[in-house]
């Protein structure tokens, strides 16, 4: 089909044009917004997002079965993309840069095709490439995102496709590919159920090895844990995680992507645009309501940026078209602003002389700390041996460090890599987990006493559940034989 005039006015309806764009510009473009979120790669560890992630894919090459052999609230799209990739903290981070660009040509190419606007289309290119750039941390939001978008552009030749990229999406997350699977079925002129039979398809042929090997478990720890989440909502609009008066916009930036998000739905939806957008507008937007942190910032604000460039190119009131263009500028600055804060906050990192850190950086104290931590545990135990990373305690918990079972190479004895309130603030996980340290004879453990480990947040996390036996039973068998900065080193008695 012919390339489309830029001239020529899009007929009505969302996406129903077809653009044709020089490979070499979206090479250009997808290698530049991969640029942009691999700066300074390297810097920072998660302990608790990251460590899940490479230990749940440890798990899993080591031949354990997700949900049976241990504990996972996530599908199991992130998990086994982990498996593949390895042990290896850099290797994912290269991975998710990747993606990143993925989604900002994904991005172009819509809205390119909906508006045949080229400045609008780089400018919802500008956006994703922002928001999509921070937290390069594994997990399941980037790929979701990428098979979303990459659905929607499939839905109007290719339905089949469409639903196919949708189902895959639902692996990672559930309520991303279902958006997905809605907005290909908008797409499709049609309305053929095509996107949507192929979707459910893909999404159940996935789950069935699962399914079958252990549905309940499966059922209980993805889909309910949902029922566990508001014991870590975080308190809306403002972001929780600064409060410095120089991080304005940091600060504002879930309040102002909620405020552009009813701008664009007031301008677009009384028109009848949009439609394709909407389900995952709403996705994104549940998701940052949620729990509003800087993690939960990333699906809204990409999908966002596309539907205010999308928007904006097609707005005629001038008024209405700098609003729209206001709320992509703030995205494109919130996420320069970033990057730039992570390349200054890096010039005072260090390294960790540990294999399996992959030349990542941390603040100095940490990495001597965790360097000292490893010597003494090899003195103690050999690789492979049970060791438990335990927070500063178990009745009220925050998050966890379970990345030290792959800087120590040390297996968790227990089937709970999840450190989070709901979880393993419950008697019947204590009694397992205590249990399970009978049974494997477990010499170490490790407290991981952290600010933000033990730091209290204004949810139900913050609370003490009252279930004191795994602590108690810790505190009456272990003895500490060592302090290496946030670390405190147990050993049986």
């Amino acid at each position: 089909m012919a390339a489309t005039s830029p001239q020529r006015e899009p007929s009505a309806g969302f996406f129903r044009v077809y653009v044709r764009v020089s490979p070499l510009r979206l090479v250009v473009l997808a290698l530049l917004s991969t640029a942009f979120a691999a700066i300074d790669y390297r810097a920072g560890i998660g302990p608790h997002d990251e460590g899940l992630m490479l230990q749940w894919g440890h798990r899993i090459a080591g031949g354990e079965w997700p949900y049976r052999d241990f504990w996972c609230n996530y599908l199991p799209g992130a998990p086994l993309l982990q498996a593949a990739l390895g042990d290896s903290l850099v290797l994912w981070r290269v991975v998710r840069a990747v993606l990143a660009g993925v989604c900002a040509v994904l991005a172009y190419l819509l809205v390119r095709r909906e508006t045949v606007n080229d400045r609008w289309a780089l400018g919802a290119w500008a956006g994703v490439t922002a928001a999509m750039a921070w937290p390069l941390t594994p997990g399941p939001n980037a790929p979701a995102l990428a098979l979303a978008l990459g659905s929607l552009l499939a839905a109007r030749r290719r339905r089949g496709w469409a639903g196919i990229l949708a189902g895959a999406a639902f692996l990672f997350r559930p309520e991303i590919g279902i958006a997905a699977a809605l907005g290909a079925w908008i797409l499709d002129g049609r309305r053929s159920w095509t996107p949507l039979l192929s979707a459910a398809f893909v999404a159940l042929l996935g789950l069935l090895p699962f399914l079958v090997v252990s549905p309940g478990d499966l059922l209980s720890q993805t889909f309910g844990f949902a029922l566990k989440q508001h014991l870590q909502h975080l308190p809306f609009p403002l972001a929780p995680h600064t409060t410095d008066p120089n991080k304005v916009l940091e600060r504002m930036f879930p309040a102002l992507l909620v405020v552009f998000t009813v701008l664009w739905g007031a301008v677009v939806l009384p028109r009848g645009r949009g439609g394709a957008l909407l389900p995952l507008m709403v996705v994104g937007l549940a998701y940052l309501l949620a729990r509003t942190d800087e993690f939960h910032l990333v699906p809204l604000a990409a999908v966002l940026a596309i539907a205010l460039a999308a928007a904006a190119a097609r707005e005629s009131r001038m008024a209405l078209k700098v609003a729209l263009a206001v709320g992509l500028a703030l995205i494109v600055a919130h996420g320069l602003d970033r990057q730039l804060g992570k390349v200054t906050d890096a010039t005072a990192l260090a390294g960790v002389d540990l294999s399996a850190v992959d030349g990542v950086r941390t603040a100095p104290d940490d990495a001597h700390a965790l360097e000292e931590l490893a010597a003494a545990v090899r003195q103690r135990s050999k690789p492979g041996d049970p060791l438990l990373s335990a927070p500063p305690r178990y009745d009220r918990v925050r998050v966890g460090d379970t990345l030290l079972y792959i800087l120590l190479n040390r297996a968790n004895p227990t089937r709970y890599d999840v450190v989070q309130p709901g979880v393993v603030t419950t008697a019947k996980v204590q009694r397992e987990m205590r249990a399970a340290l009978q049974r494997t004879h477990t010499r170490l453990i490790v407290r991981w006493l952290a600010p933000v480990a033990r730091d209290v947040e204004d949810n139900g996390s913050g609370t003490s559940s009252g279930v004191t036996l795994l602590d108690d039973y810790i505190n009456a068998h272990y003895a500490q034989v060592g302090r290496y900065g946030d670390y405190l080193l147990l050993a049986r008695r």
